[in-house]
């Protein structure tokens, strides 16, 4: 059955008299009560014959949370070669003042200094460029200090789209040309026992350039509900919320604000300890226009886009998305940055799911202002089904009571890896879609999206969990 004709079956399904719920060839009821007041969007279809098996409300554009980042993986596994992978370059430059300098070139790789993989590991790395500099290029003094050249990324920093709460935090990072540790740091905190009273700072790991203003409490729970506040332009940040009283050593985490500062300062630290004598000059500015002679002595390649994909969507990684978004952006328009990433997206999803209505304002959903509905989500996983990209794609969902985001869910026997798929949530907000196997041996394409619900967060996700079980056994 063609896209066009699901479409069509769907459109008259949710024009017709029918229940709000619909379903296909099946006589018992489906758990219908997912959400009293919340907004919903459901659709499940037979991928071999484009059966709807249920319906509600498919069309309605929803918040969909990370579930965006099913659209920012298929389309980088779909439109990236299948060897693509990041590079940071590393040359030496002569200048014309007699001067050696260690120029890095960002190459927008997010997994760099990241503890996921060996290979990109900072101490790993920095050994190869050590091993480089002393034994291959023979190189024991760089007096002119490093150069770093993030001229590959342009534009804002910041996607204009985003809560101002998230901005500061580890899981709000945005992507640099020379993305280092996952653009995270630890800060250290101290709480007095005792509720409501004032905390204080211990430390950064890695030290900052940055005055913060505490205003955390002590509580008495368990929860982390500190939040840091500050862009990479602003000399003094704050924190606030509150943290469990009682503690010598609470650590929380902020997004980086300087990663290609960090990655410099740390590399030219190893280098010293290796024997190579280094300037402490740190300047910025592009490769082609620095002068004097440029050769490249180390190129660091990163893990393959299967295995960058792979955590997007089991870990639900929202660095590494928003870096495929960019790539994206590069790759059909030639420029790494926000807008063209966003119209990479938008655009290619439009050209493979007919009437498609998703809006995106970043690559992995943490802003508030996507929207997208059942049928974009369910019609995009149906053409990944069919493409030849298939297997790749589905090795990077999570497997339902195994791993990834949906391991907490589907755990007892008879459901356990009957899904594969992806979660999404934030404030209001729950979301689950993927491929379900079912009793029978069917394969459904579905998504569940939930906002604005007023029920507990764990019994939404139970009410989800018993329509996912439902689809199972029924189908």
């Amino acid at each position: 059955m063609s896209k066009w004709t699901i479409l069509i079956i769907v459109f008259f399904i949710s024009c017709s008299g029918t229940p709000e719920f619909t379903q296909a060839k099946n006589d018992q009821p489906y758990p219908l009560e997912l959400s009293k007041y919340g907004a919903l969007s459901v659709l499940a279809i037979d991928v071999s014959t484009g059966d709807v098996i249920i319906e509600r409300h498919s069309q309605q554009r929803m918040t969909p949370a990370s579930l965006t980042k099913i659209f920012t993986t298929g389309a980088g596994i779909a439109s990236l070669p299948s060897n693509y992978r990041y590079k940071t370059r590393f040359y030496i430059n002569k200048g014309v003042d007699s001067k050696t300098r260690l120029v890095i070139v960002g190459g927008g790789d997010p997994t760099l200094g990241s503890n996921r993989f060996n290979e990109t590991k900072p101490e790993n790395i920095f050994k190869e460029v050590a091993d480089a500099l002393l034994m291959l290029e023979g190189i024991h003094t760089i007096d002119g200090g490093i150069v770093i050249d993030n001229s590959c990324y342009s534009g804002t920093q910041l996607p204009s789209k985003r809560l101002w709460e998230d901005v500061g935090n580890y899981y709000g990072a945005t992507p640099n040309a020379l993305s280092y540790k996952e653009n995270t740091f630890r800060l250290s905190l101290k709480s007095p026992a005792g509720v409501g009273k004032p905390c204080t700072i211990i430390k950064t790991i890695p030290k900052l350039n940055i005055e913060f203003d505490c205003r955390v409490k002590s509580a008495a729970n368990r929860k982390d509900s500190a939040y840091i506040y500050g862009t990479p332009a602003m000399d003094k940040w704050y924190v606030s919320g509150t943290i469990p009283q009682g503690r010598s050593n609470f650590t929380i985490k902020g997004a980086l604000p300087h990663p290609e500062a960090t990655f410099a300062n740390e590399l030219r630290d190893f280098l010293r300890l290796e024997g190579i004598q280094m300037g402490s000059d740190l300047e910025y500015q592009s490769l082609s226009q620095l002068e004097g002679t440029n050769r490249v002595v180390y190129t660091h390649h990163s893990p393959s886009i299967n295995k960058v994909t792979s955590v997007i969507n089991k870990r639900s990684h929202n660095l590494y998305a928003d870096h495929l978004l960019f790539s994206l952006g590069q790759e059909t328009y030639g420029k790494s940055d926000w807008d063209n990433g966003v119209k990479a997206l938008t655009g290619f999803w439009r050209s493979k799911v007919p009437g498609f209505s998703g809006l995106f304002f970043d690559g992995c959903g943490l802003s508030p202002f996507n929207a997208v509905s059942a049928s974009d989500m369910v019609e995009s996983l149906v053409w990944m089904n069919q493409s030849e990209h298939k297997e790749v794609f589905k090795k990077t969902l999570s497997v339902a009571g195994v791993d990834g985001t949906l391991r907490g869910i589907l755990k007892d026997d008879g459901f356990k890896g009957k899904v594969i798929g992806k979660s999404g949530s934030m404030n209001g907000v729950l979301g689950y879609c993927g491929y379900i196997k079912t009793q029978d041996g069917k394969e459904l394409a579905f998504c569940i999206m939930a906002n604005r619900y007023t029920e507990s967060f764990k019994e939404l996700r139970a009410n989800m969990e018993s329509l996912m079980k439902a689809l199972i056994v029924q189908n």
